[in-house]
């Protein structure tokens, strides 16, 4: 919004500030990975905050003084989204410091419901604020928002767990065992070859969704901000279902379970006919069973990595993850804009429910290697995915 409203912005420009905000993503996250494995978390974290807040504080800065522009706003997005990499990688081996990995699956489970909260409340009181402030005050309040989630991890006190003095500390060899941890172990790489494929084809919904539903479909954009919003909902209540279900039904069949209802539940956006109360009933049921068993998938998922890989890996094979998601996003969201302009955007929306099924597949084709039951702290072994 500020980049439109303030320093007038276009769709290249927009587009381009998307690419800034998720590549460095991309090209730090395995750099991040071993550092986060070799140093404590908590400083990294409180770092990152901070880094976001001054960069964020910069855009208001230069609204006041008229010196908003396209260039300086890449640099901000850039400077955030690499912060942002390293806060989450951070976060997620710092969890299994706080908790123990026999909570993992508790503690995910309430922090998704967390971020199901802020995805109902946070866009509308964002538009609210940008409304009452303008977009550069509103991005200040963001900013210090930042500033107290750094003074709250400064009173977290835990022992962190640090990999050995004698771990490989170059970048390559953090590449290479970033990548070999998780390639190695059948479950692990189910779960990530699943999760590239849903990074890919669901970057086509990014770009898409919007003008589909405004432009197709009809709808005004207070009934799009209401189906989005119904969303959060969804999520909120798979979060805390999340646990029940590993526990009732097993790793394995609630991974597989989720992401087919997941799946099956993304046929219905390009099913949604021109008429705007229906399309709204299509749209709202994606978001809120979608949505649901997704985040139910979500949080299982990122369980099991953090149960099976070894602990002196987690950031590694973390950054993994986050370099195949800063790749596939922008690549996702470019061929999506180049299909729709050729085959028209519903066709290309069939895609992101084809690309979900194939993320089903890799799984269904290791499910042996999936745990049939929750795993108990007796269970674990951190060498498992090295062997």
């Amino acid at each position: 919004m500020a980049a439109i409203l303030v320093a007038g912005a276009g769709a290249l420009d927009l587009g381009l500030l998307a690419v800034t905000l998720t590549l460095p993503r991309a090209l730090f996250a395995w750099f991040g990975g071993g550092w986060v494995d070799r140093h404590r978390r908590r400083p990294v974290l409180i770092g990152a905050d901070l880094v976001r807040a001054v960069a964020l504080l910069a855009i208001p800065a230069a609204a006041y003084w008229h010196a908003m522009s396209m260039p300086l706003l890449y640099v901000i997005a850039a400077t955030t989204g690499v912060a942002t990499v390293l806060f989450e990688l951070a976060d997620h081996v710092f969890i299994a410091d706080l908790v123990g990995r026999e909570q993992l699956l508790d503690a995910n489970g309430k922090r998704e419901a967390v971020d199901a909260i802020a995805e109902i409340s946070g866009p509308a009181l964002g538009g609210a604020l940008v409304a009452w402030l303008t977009a550069p005050i509103a991005i200040a309040v963001d900013a210090l928002t930042f500033v107290a989630s750094a003074l709250l991890i400064a009173r977290i006190r835990t022992q962190e767990k640090i990999a050995a003095a004698s771990a490989a500390s170059s970048f390559v060899e953090d590449v290479r065992i970033g990548i070999h941890v998780v390639w190695r172990d059948p479950a692990i790489r189910a779960l990530f070859i699943a999760a590239a494929a849903m990074t890919l084809f669901g970057s086509f919904m990014a770009s898409l969704y919007t003008l589909f539903a405004l432009r197709d479909l009809g709808l005004t954009p207070t009934e799009l901000g209401i189906a989005i919003g119904c969303g959060g909902i969804g999520a909120f209540a798979g979060a805390t279902m999340s646990g029940r279900a590993a526990q009732r039904f097993g790793p394995r069949r609630t991974l597989i379970g989720s992401l087919a209802l997941g799946a099956a539940m993304q046929v219905l956006i390009p099913l949604a006919p021109p008429i705007p109360w229906i399309a709204m009933t299509f749209l709202i049921a994606t978001q809120v069973l979608g949505d649901g068993v997704l985040t139910i998938y979500l949080i299982n998922e990122t369980t099991l990595r953090q149960r099976l890989l070894p602990p002196e890996a987690l950031g590694r094979a973390a950054g993994t993850f986050h370099v195949a998601n800063g790749l596939l996003t922008p690549i996702g969201a470019l061929a999506g804009a180049v299909l729709a302009e050729s085959i028209g955007i519903r066709p290309t929306l069939w895609l992101l429910a084809i690309g979900y099924a194939m993320a089903l597949v890799s799984l269904i084709f290791a499910r042996r290697a999936l745990p049939v039951t929750t795993l108990l702290p007796t269970q674990l072994d951190p060498k498992a995915a090295t062997r």
